[in-house]
């Protein structure tokens, strides 16, 4: 194995199944190994799908500290500053896409919502996992049967559907979507809309652009399919145990699970080799 001592600058984490266990937990081990890497002048990125509200809060709630932390949310539509909230990189997405999504999930029987600071809008209340994701995320779910018409910037569209029904209609979407916007699936009732050419991948390089940072010089850790732009665009891309096939398929290497500290595994090598 290489030692790999002082080649990275730059640690992006996708959080669900790959920073957070099972549990909905993060390890103290990777706490600390994450502390350590910041405390010698290292960066660290969360990289989700989620929004910015949500994650700044489970920043806070799993005592990941905000010092040297950046927040690259809704699959790198925005980033941000985790201290100061200063946006550093910003790719929201258009009316006219708002309005193709909700039509879309709409004649699918799925839900669609756009993000607006703590606000979640969604189409339907009752659409499935609704609730989970606002309670997640520490939103607050706010109905409109016209997402188009919001006066909103949103950066991403988020469409949901019971896992089942979702999966038939997930290549139908992928083609009506295919010139319009990038989309993954980065869990089984989430289907993800962001603008052409906007994905982690992007997020990553947007921000080693704007700080000067080599991507070579980054590692990205995940598991799903909307971290595989991230896993590629890295120097180091790295699956976790628990990843799915296609994901440890095109990673330089993988690591243990997320309940068994495979974050913390590889980050203390670059810290001590």
């Amino acid at each position: 194995m290489s030692d790999l001592r002082g080649s990275i600058d730059l640690v992006a984490l996708d959080v669900d199944g790959t920073l957070r266990t099972t549990d909905h937990t993060v390890t103290a081990r990777t706490l600390a190994a994450l502390a350590a890497f910041r405390a010698q002048g290292g960066t660290v990125m969360m990289a989700s799908g989620r929004p910015e509200h949500g994650l700044h809060h489970l920043a806070e709630v799993h005592g990941l500290g905000l010092e040297g932390l950046v927040i690259s949310s809704c699959n790198g539509a925005i980033i941000s500053d985790a201290v100061t909230g200063d946006v550093i990189c910003s790719r929201p997405v258009s009316r006219e896409l708002v309005a193709f999504a909700a039509e879309q999930a709409a004649a699918r029987g799925l839900t669609a919502m756009v993000f607006d600071g703590g606000d979640l809008h969604v189409s339907n209340v009752d659409g499935f996992n609704v609730d989970h994701e606002a309670q997640s995320n520490n939103m607050r779910i706010v109905a409109c049967a016209d997402l188009a018409s919001l006066d909103v910037v949103s950066p991403k569209v988020l469409i949901s559907g019971e896992p089942s029904h979702l999966a038939t209609q997930a290549a139908g979407l992928r083609e009506v979507f295919a010139d319009r916007a990038e989309t993954a699936l980065s869990a089984p009732c989430y289907f993800e809309v962001t603008m052409p050419g906007v994905d982690k991948g992007s997020g990553l390089l947007d921000f080693c652009r704007v700080r000067g940072i080599d991507p070579s010089r980054a590692a990205a850790f995940g598991d799903h399919e909307n971290d595989m732009p991230m896993i590629r665009a890295a120097g180091l891309g790295v699956a976790m145990g628990n990843a799915l096939p296609q994901v440890k398929s095109i990673a330089n290497r993988v690591t243990l699970t997320n309940d068994e500290d495979g974050i913390a595994v590889v980050v203390e090598e670059l810290l001590h080799g």
